[in-house]
């Protein structure tokens, strides 16, 4: 069952790489310790991000899967939704929903502030 979920969830590396514009600087979004984001587009018009890890993860493919079938069964309305992954030519590639303008100290300050009311 798991592998099954696996595999609907994958994208292939060609796809994301059309969608990156071939992961262009015009799209990179930002830069962190794990990897970079790029804001792309699918051939369906829905707009995404990808986070593109790092070459120099010790993560072996198993772990990674595990983590993102973990990822795709969260769902909470402050999380950005997990899509998909690409494991492909020693990638390792994990696709969320586009939420633009907003940043995770967005969520993360705003609905605390919230709270705190």
């Amino acid at each position: 069952v798991e592998e099954t979920i696996a595999k609907s969830l994958q994208f292939d590396f060609e796809t994301i790489r059309v969608a990156t514009d071939n992961f262009s600087d015009a799209n990179k979004l930002g830069q962190g310790g794990f990897g970079a984001v790029y804001k792309g587009m699918l051939s369906n018009g829905e707009t995404i991000a990808v986070k593109r890890l790092s070459k120099n993860s010790k993560q072996g493919e198993i772990e990674f899967k595990n983590e993102v079938l973990l990822l795709a069964r969260l769902q909470h309305r402050n999380l950005v939704r997990l899509l998909g992954f690409c494991l492909e030519r020693k990638e390792r590639i994990l696709v969320y929903e586009f939420v633009p303008n907003a940043s995770l100290d967005h969520f993360i300050f705003v609905g605390i502030w919230l709270q705190s009311m």
